[in-house]
């Protein structure tokens, strides 16, 4: 059989002859393939094409991107945020990688995992494009408010309405967060959403720093739902930065109906000793540990207050109770080191205050 007789059998048979085998494909054509497939809208087979350009190259880092991208619109959530995540070990200072994991924890209510994730974006400034930082910032409040961080997460709306006005996003927001419910947009009761705007809508013309409007809308609040303590301890909060006297009265209203109100007798206690009226200070501080010994916030509150009244010794006690329960704190921190300088305990001063630097410094 002449040679070409011989190769035409082969063929016919389907016999590579060695060193024939079809060559596997390459990193290159595989990420280039599996980029004309996402821009053709072929979102599946893009998907195998990634993961497969992904194996050969695990450090490409745009491959995570568009893979994680591409499950995110498809609302799979389960499979995104592992690539954000994966991208965000490869670049820990994007904020964007951070951001859309954390967005995908938020979808499958994995709250604890998404402040991890929004936290650290929040870290880094929320440098990223207009629109995700937007949500990345929004994002945060809802899932501090989820969580229970209702004041952290009004701090979190203040800076987002500050860059961004306010929105009929950032008012359910802040009025969930000022009602001091655990609540996502979506869960507020149909009887509580009219409250929730009105409360939020006050919030937000405060935040925006018009007060002769958030005035006029705390007032309309508060008139319609009188028996709400919440509402009255954030009219009283906004009226302190003006009218301390009838903030002062508001706050109380939120003790009389709630004797328990923790922030409200922690607000009163931090006022009090503004004003150097140490006596009531000394009172809602202890009312307040009463109410809640396991928050951290009443024992820096009544630490405070008896370092105001010359009793460094029970403030110690009160201080080293609050870092007990809170050490990443840092104003527990300062406080206890203020603590134990009046007590001429140096070193451990300077080992608080250094904590409390470090904490700080942690934090910027």
């Amino acid at each position: 059989m002449s040679g070409s007789a011989a190769a035409l059998v082969i063929l016919a048979l389907g016999i590579h002859p060695a060193g024939g085998q079809t060559a596997a494909p390459t990193f290159s054509s595989l990420s280039r393939q599996a980029d004309e497939a996402r821009n053709a809208r072929q979102f599946d087979k893009a998907i195998g094409l990634y993961q497969k350009a992904l194996k050969l190259n695990p450090r490409w880092e745009d491959g995570w991107w568009s893979l994680g991208s591409i499950d995110y619109d498809l609302d799979r959530f389960a499979d995104g945020a592992p690539a954000f995540l994966q991208l965000a070990r490869l670049k820990p200072d994007s904020a964007p990688a951070w951001t859309m994991a954390g967005l995908c924890q938020y979808k499958l209510r994995s709250f604890d995992d998404a402040l991890k994730s929004f936290a650290q974006a929040s870290r880094l400034g929320f440098q990223e494009p207009t629109e995700l930082a937007r949500a990345g910032r929004l994002h945060l409040a809802l899932v501090l408010t989820k969580t229970g961080s209702f004041e952290k997460a009004i701090t979190e709306l203040a800076e987002l309405t500050r860059i961004d006005h306010k929105s009929p996003e950032i008012i359910v927001a802040a009025g969930i967060a000022g009602l001091r419910r655990v609540w996502l947009p979506a869960e507020v009761p149909e009887s509580d959403r009219s409250m929730v705007f009105q409360l939020g809508d006050a919030m937000a013309a405060a935040m925006e720093q018009d007060y002769k409007l958030a005035l006029q809308k705390f007032e309309a609040v508060v008139a319609e739902y009188p028996d709400e303590p919440n509402i009255h301890f954030r009219f009283g909060a906004f009226l302190n930065l003006q009218d301390s006297d009838r903030g002062i009265g508001e706050i109380q209203k939120a003790i009389e109906l709630a004797p328990g109100h923790v922030p409200a007798l922690v607000g009163l206690t931090m006022i009090y000793i503004k004003r150097e009226d140490t006596k009531d200070a000394l009172e809602y501080g202890r009312r307040a540990v009463q109410a809640a010994p396991g928050d951290f916030a009443a024992h820096i509150a009544l630490g405070r207050a008896l370092l105001a009244n010359e009793n460094p010794a029970e403030a110690a006690a009160e201080l080293e109770q609050a870092v007990k329960l809170a050490p990443e704190i840092p104003e527990a921190r300062y406080s206890l080191a203020s603590a134990y300088t009046r007590l001429g305990r140096k070193s451990d001063a300077t080992r608080e205050l250094g904590e409390f630097k470090r904490l700080e410094n942690l934090a910027k």
